[in-house]
């Protein structure tokens, strides 16, 4: 179960009817109904009174699984979905809330993401593993994670969600749908080999570590390969396992202008916005303002986690909006 708290939207708050829930019998399900009609037409044959009463012992329990089958979904409400932006290539996490304060506890649920429009070997293909909640216990809210396969840049929908359970024999199958808008915002995967664009009478020793005598101490940065041995940060090296290299800087002269038109060598464009989401992280790592340039949008150099959300986003949804 995942503990973050998905956002709650009244418009998607689903709660599950009989008109929602849909059961059919299992593999195993038919397999106890052939037995009990075979054991019914033997019993006819043979005229056996034990025969009968096996027979409708078999179906009269089939009967009571069908209602507790029925039960463990009915009544259970969906409050709805968040998700963090990642990068294509990774596995983006919808986080979803369901109520369960009306109801009665739930056991064995699974949780699949299930679109529209697309047939269900391509479903069970293109999905990842589903998450399946052991119990959910009464007056709760519960949360649990999806994982749904990013393979490129822009809006990933979440769609739709299935819940289903096969409580408590494993005979008969119940599930429901519930819908949902919520999308997951897809990163451009930071890839590229070309050297970030740093200018400024500072450049050097923000990216090296080297320092002159009118330069502030500005913290440090993990160390790369290629940083010169003095800039490591020893004494920090002997109080902690990790390499950490000294930053210096002279009052902001450096700056970094992360333009397309650096990137106009690379093969086509989306090989482009990686290599410039590339270049954003990296600046931000380095701790150097930056500012993107994309044909008809200009985001001025800043820092920071907003300044980084919005450039990776201009990126993600270049030419899509």
């Amino acid at each position: 179960m995942s503990t973050a708290a998905p956002l709650a939207d009244p418009a998607l708050h689903t709660t599950l009817d009989l008109r929602r829930v849909y059961i059919f019998p299992t593999r195993h399900g038919f397999l106890l109904g052939s037995m009990v009609l075979v054991i019914l037409l033997g019993s006819i044959n043979y005229d056996n009174a034990l025969g009968y009463l096996l027979s409708f012992l078999l179906f009269g329990l089939f009967l009571i699984a069908t209602l507790h089958t029925y039960k463990n979904l009915a009544g259970l409400s969906y409050i709805g979905a968040a998700a963090t932006p990642v990068f294509a290539g990774a596995t983006a996490r919808f986080n979803l809330a369901f109520d369960n304060r009306d109801g009665a506890p739930r056991y064995s649920l699974e949780l699949a993401h299930w679109p529209r429009r697309k047939r269900q070997w391509r479903r069970r293909a293109n999905n990842g593993p589903t998450e399946f909640l052991a119990s959910l216990a009464a007056a709760e809210i519960a949360h649990a994670c999806i994982g749904i396969e990013a393979p490129k840049r822009g809006w990933l929908d979440l769609q739709r969600v299935r819940v289903t359970s096969t409580f408590p024999l494993g005979v008969l199958r119940a599930w429901a749908y519930f819908e949902d808008h919520h999308r997951c915002l897809i990163y451009p995967a930071p890839q590229g080999s070309l050297p970030l664009p740093i200018h400024g009478s500072a450049t050097e020793a923000a990216a090296t570590g080297n320092r002159q005598g009118n330069e502030d101490f500005a913290g440090f940065r993990p160390y790369t390969a290629g940083d010169p041995i003095r800039a490591i940060a020893w004494k920090a090296l002997a109080r902690q396992e990790a390499v950490l290299v000294k930053r210096f800087t002279s009052g902001g002269s450096e700056l970094a202008w992360l333009r397309m038109a650096d990137c106009a060598a690379l093969i086509d464009t989306e090989a482009r916005l990686s290599q410039l989401a590339k270049w954003v992280i990296e600046a931000d790592r380095l701790g150097v303002p930056y500012g993107l340039e994309l044909p008809h949008l200009q985001l001025q150099p800043s820092l920071g986690p907003g300044h980084r959300h919005d450039c990776l986003r201009a990126l993600a949804l270049f030419e899509q909006q």
